[in-house]
């Protein structure tokens, strides 16, 4: 089943696995990962897999696991967090899908994964390891590496590395730890067409009472402003929607004032946590407006909310331009359409008026049958699709040969993922489009922002070391801040740490030890800890059953 530039990263990936315990596959999109990583499994039957994967690839994911008669515990991105699990110093292996997901080590949901990667070998699979900056990359490469795993090529210490912005020490990390090709790689049978891009420059709706708002409880204004232009941008219906969640919240907080009681989180809650636009700025200042007693002035709320209702007015009376370049654009066009949007009140509206030109399905995390919209896509019974991002990553939509996307997101990882639903191995035609809708009014800067983040990702990703290797960094001290308050535990419970502990270790490990110090610290519980970093820098590493992957 396997190509041969398939076959050669499966045996690269296993024998860093081998080597060096974890490795980061970050082929281009549309080159089959997906399949390397099942090959991966494969090759170490015996060895307890765990594979991590976004919800919505489950069902292909299952069908990939029985194509390749690989068992593996599959867990789920978000579920991740709420699934218990304690580490053991045993062979396991943990491959991850989409693994730019954990890319922000602050989150819920890469403490999670840390801590079910003590002691195991990791595969992480992205196409995009830098979606914002280096910093994506360094996360990721702390959840698979120990911070002096590659002293023995001149890189003393990968946390160093990435604190000075040492481009030659950074270029050789990526080539030790991360397989990256583009589709050069591919034979002339699997090659796919070229992505020939267009530009449809569209009008945003002239909303000068965005800039009458005063968002009372909340000082800063101008994210604001920004968030409900780039709801405006999206669309009408993205901006009436945003301005609904508002007036709710406001009646809500005006009861709340007239009851002299403060607005609980469940509140908010109800009004605004089911919104599907994880930029949403709701869900990161309207935590606890009202937390200041006599902070909220209800004459100045009902203010805002006559305010609101001016730009509710001016909305609905709206001509849409930008909605009915795209009606235009899908009765041209017979070519099957994939249509990308960042907002589910935007998505639902394009389906409602793409309907009345040709047969339309929607793909969002609240519609039920948005795996039958997407199976009837593949089988040819529908040949025109709106969805926002939850059909961006993994899947298989290779029958389309339009793609568009009418917002462009503020991370240009997702402008990738979308074109490879159609570019990748098994597309026919010569080219695929990409059609990206542009604003003329600049007020958001998403253009100069997605154009600045481009150039970061490929000085992180693309660079190759040019020089000899030489030991050129400084090494950071060996001990942690996660082992000197353990050492303050096991200190007060009479206890010697073992040298073993003061490097710094992968983030799993690190969490652990952190977690430890602030626990009643035993004899049995530090054993358990020195088992696992024995497992970490000894042993419990998958072995390699194909004899040419030994020797790759």
């Amino acid at each position: 089943m396997l190509a041969d530039h398939q076959r050669a990263a499966a045996a690269r990936a296993l024998f860093l696995l081998e080597t060096r315990g974890g490795v980061l596959l970050a082929d281009d999109v549309g080159l089959g990962k997906s399949y390397v990583a099942a090959e991966v499994m494969r090759a170490l039957q015996g060895v307890d897999v765990d594979l991590i994967v976004p919800a919505a690839l489950v069902a292909q994911w299952r069908e990939t696991l029985r194509a390749f008669d690989v068992d593996a515990h599959i867990a789920t991105h978000d579920g991740l967090a709420t699934e218990p699990f304690v580490p053991q110093p045993r062979e396991r292996l943990v491959v991850v899908d989409e693994a730019h997901a954990f890319r922000n080590p602050r989150t819920r949901r890469y403490a999670a994964l840390a801590k079910r990667t003590i002691a195991a070998r990791m595969l992480l699979v992205t196409a995009t390891p830098v979606c914002n900056s280096a910093a994506d990359l360094e996360a990721l490469l702390r959840l698979l590496a120990r911070d002096d795993l590659l002293a023995d090529l001149g890189i003393p210490s990968i946390d160093c590395a990435f604190e000075s912005r040492d481009a030659e020490a950074l270029a050789r990390i990526v080539g030790a730890l991360v397989i990256r090709r583009d589709r050069s790689v591919l034979p002339d049978e699997l090659r796919f067409g070229a992505l020939e891009r267009r530009v449809v420059v569209h009008d945003v709706l002239d909303a000068p009472q965005i800039d009458e708002l005063r968002f009372p409880l909340v000082g800063e204004h101008a994210l604001l402003r920004r968030f409900l232009r780039r709801r405006l941008e999206s669309s009408e219906a993205a901006l009436i929607e945003s301005i609904r969640r508002q007036l709710r919240f406001y009646d809500r907080a005006l009861a709340c004032v007239a009851a002299g009681r403060a607005l609980p989180k469940r509140e908010y809650r109800r009004a605004f946590a089911h919104e599907e636009d994880r930029d949403a700025f709701q869900e990161v200042l309207f935590w606890d407006l009202f937390a200041a007693e006599g902070a909220a002035d209800a004459d100045a709320i009902r203010a805002e909310s006559a305010r609101l209702e001016a730009l509710l007015a001016l909305a609905r009376a709206s001509p849409c331009t930008k909605r009915q370049q795209l009606v235009e654009l899908v009765r041209d066009e017979r070519e099957p359409m994939l249509i990308f949007t960042g907002s589910a009140a935007t998505a639902r509206d394009l389906r409602d008026a793409l309907q009345r030109a040709r047969p339309c399905g929607l793909v969002t995390a609240r519609e039920r049958s948005r795996d039958a919209v997407l199976d009837a896509f593949r089988t040819g019974r529908l040949d025109l699709v709106v969805s926002t991002d939850m059909a961006s990553e993994g899947l298989n939509l290779q029958r389309a040969g339009v793609v568009v996307h009418y917002d462009i997101p503020w991370n240009p990882v997702k402008l990738d993922q979308r074109n490879g639903r159609a570019h990748r191995i098994g597309q026919t035609r010569d080219r695929v489009r990409a059609i990206y809708f542009i604003p003329r009014n600049r007020e958001t800067r998403i253009v100069a922002t997605v154009a600045r983040k481009n150039r970061v990702r490929r000085r992180a990703v693309d660079a190759t070391p040019s020089s000899p290797i030489a030991p050129t960094l400084r090494p950071r001290l060996a001990r942690t801040a996660a082992y000197f308050t353990l050492a303050d535990a096991a200190e007060r419970a009479g206890l010697v740490l073992p040298d073993s502990l003061a490097r710094r270790h992968r983030a799993g490990l690190e969490l652990l030890m952190e977690e430890m110090a602030h626990e009643f610290l035993d004899a049995r519980r530090l054993a358990d800890l020195v088992a696992l970093v024995d497992a970490e820098l000894c042993g419990a590493r998958p072995r390699c059953d194909a004899p040419h992957e030994r020797n790759a």
